[in-house]
């Protein structure tokens, strides 16, 4: 998948832009305020109608108008769509794909994009609920009726729930089964998945030319595994915890307990990598990621990475750079002005574009 042109206009602090970005990596360089984090922003709203920083897409418009607008060309290598995303003040916001009104569902399959922000967190420091989204966003682009899946499972998750807050056993025996039935569904989706996913992750590790020789040990020696949410078989799990769950009003075992894990032999990575390894990690469980969406789709999704240089040191963000060359990927990185010379200082050079971003607007072309 690559971006051939981003407009926008009245987004955030960006007036009005067009940009035609490079097909490989594009690092935005700039003041604080400066727009940079906008432009990445404007690609994932266009793609999911949300933001990754979960503002309210009303304060997403620039505080001098009253409406907003996103195009994004993009093609898959085969087919070429444009997608135009308008929002209104306090009115619903309309997407377009090739002047057809499309759903939230369709944009995030003909723009499948993945974001990374570390200057806020990383995959192993936030909620589980981070990383079951991260196995669904893959699951969803495999299995493109996981998304109806989910929420039937959802639905079924919520109903349970309120029966146990009644302690009426006829209808916990009743909506338990039906739990039952959809979380193995939900649960099968997800480990055939992470199968995929973790075999991805292994070979960027262990088969990435040159790789080992630059990497730092612990990273060599991690390992994910998946937690289903529940131990033994789930019907049982749910009869051992049926008492508490009464109590509690809510369900404490199934699929929206969901988690995968990362460690070395020394214990968990959250616990003990420094943040410079934990963001290798994470960057390497993306790329991993990009892979398996690359065995169905024969083509890769964009790569929105803010704030690269958050607590990494110098070595690892070489190694993030030479990942990044080798992966094909089309990528939008941010950077501040001062810390941009840490790229260009590299004996490993980036395969891109460097643009500078001044008060909303881009100032020239490759710097």
């Amino acid at each position: 998948m690559h971006i051939g042109q981003i407009g926008l206009l009245s987004f955030r602090s960006i007036k009005i832009l067009n940009f035609e970005p490079d097909a490989n990596l594009n690092f935005i360089t700039g003041a604080n305020n400066a727009g940079k984090t906008s432009l990445l922003e404007s690609v994932y709203v266009c793609s999911t109608s949300k933001s990754f920083k979960n503002i309210d897409l009303d304060n997403l418009i620039d505080y001098s108008s009253q409406s907003s607008k996103i195009s994004v060309k993009c093609s898959d290598n085969t087919i070429n769509d444009i997608i135009i995303y308008e929002k209104t003040l306090k009115s619903p916001k309309k997407v377009l794909i090739n002047q057809k009104k499309s759903s939230i569902k369709d944009t995030m399959l003909k723009l499948p994009v993945i974001a990374l922000n570390f200057g806020n967190q990383n995959i192993f420091t936030q909620k589980s609920e981070v990383r079951r989204s991260l196995l669904d966003w893959g699951v969803f682009h495999v299995k493109q009726d996981y998304h109806n899946l989910l929420k039937q499972f959802n639905r079924i998750l919520v109903s349970r729930n309120k029966v146990l807050k009644t302690r009426d056993l006829d209808q916990i025996s009743l909506w338990t089964d039906r739990f039952i039935e959809s979380a193995q569904i939900i649960h099968s989706h997800r480990q055939e998945y992470f199968d995929q996913f973790n075999a991805a992750f292994i070979n960027i590790l262990n088969n990435t030319p040159d790789l080992a020789s630059i990497l730092y040990n612990d990273i060599l020696k991690t390992k994910i595994a998946y937690k289903k949410g529940w131990t033994g078989s789930l019907e049982d799990s749910l009869t051992r915890s049926l008492n508490k769950d009464i109590a509690c009003g809510f369900t404490s075992s199934g699929p929206h307990r969901a988690d995968f894990a990362a460690s070395t032999d020394k214990g968990k990575v959250c616990d003990l990598a420094s943040m410079s390894t934990q963001v290798v990690l994470n960057f390497c469980i993306t790329l991993a990621q990009s892979d398996a969406f690359h065995v169905k789709h024969n083509h890769k999704p964009v790569l929105l990475i803010d704030d690269l240089f958050f607590g990494i040191d110098d070595k690892n963000l070489g190694v993030v750079i030479k990942l990044l060359n080798e992966s094909e990927l089309q990528c939008f990185l941010t950077a501040p002005d001062s810390l941009i010379n840490r790229i260009t200082g590299l004996k490993i050079k980036p395969k891109g574009s460097y643009y500078q971003m001044k008060n909303g607007e881009l100032m020239g072309n490759k710097v």
